[in-house]
């Protein structure tokens, strides 16, 4: 995940096309990968994607720079995925309460910095990060959420904190507890990974334009509507 330099955001701010074309391509795989963590569905994220996209351009001006572009961008987004579930009906909160302070405190003390470990390790090559995002699907959204921001998005634990808007300790217990399931939903699938990518096409987050996305052009013509 990267940061973009303070001088193509002031450039984007003042209404460059290029600059603003530059940080919608810089940032659209990790737009999209949360909008996919939380919807779960391509054409969905893809839309989601594409609104996030118009909110950014028309609230670019009122950004100040008093926290990092992408946690401010993807607090955005988040709380649009949020009202695309209260619209559906859908009440599921994507952060349960926290646990309580002796259980956190214990979580957090175990919480390990190894971004890689397993069954992370599974993400070295592009097959078994397919099977990865597989597994992520079938967990919880607090958890499929959380580990898409800290694994696909790269973010640390206080970039997620701020983003969801929950405590740094919150944040780590769904990171521990989140990687104990996924290995737990890796180990139990039955096809060893090669058989299962022939016999199920994975859905992949695209790095080029996403899947149902308009021309970055006809996105900055809707923006300045």
């Amino acid at each position: 995940m990267a940061e973009p330099s303070r001088e193509l955001i002031a450039q984007a701010q003042q209404g460059d096309t290029q600059a603003l074309t530059q940080l919608l391509m810089g940032q659209q795989h990790y737009v999209y990968s949360i909008a996919m963590s939380v919807l779960k569905n391509p054409e969905d994220a893809a839309d989601l994607t594409q609104e996030a996209f118009i909110r950014l351009f028309r609230a670019l001006p009122q950004y100040n720079g008093e926290s990092r572009f992408t946690t401010w961008l993807y607090r955005l987004v988040v709380n649009m995925c949020r009202d695309e579930l209260r619209r559906r009906g859908r009440q599921v909160p994507l952060a349960p309460p926290a646990p309580d302070e002796d259980e956190a405190d214990m979580v957090a003390g175990v919480a390990d910095d190894d971004r890689w470990a397993d069954p992370e390790q599974a993400l070295a090559s592009r097959e078994l990060r397919d099977q990865v995002r597989r597994a992520l699907i079938q967990l919880e959204e607090h958890y499929r959420l959380v580990l898409t921001l800290y694994y696909f998005d790269e973010l640390k634990y206080t970039d997620i904190a701020e983003i969801l808007d929950i405590p740094l300790n919150t944040v780590k217990s769904h990171i521990r507890r989140g990687k104990e399931r996924l290995a737990t939903i890796l180990e139990t699938q039955e096809q060893p990974p090669a058989q299962r990518a022939v016999a199920q096409q994975p859905q992949r987050e695209p790095r080029g334009p996403f899947p149902g996305a308009a021309p970055v052009r006809l996105m900055l013509g809707l923006a300045g509507r």
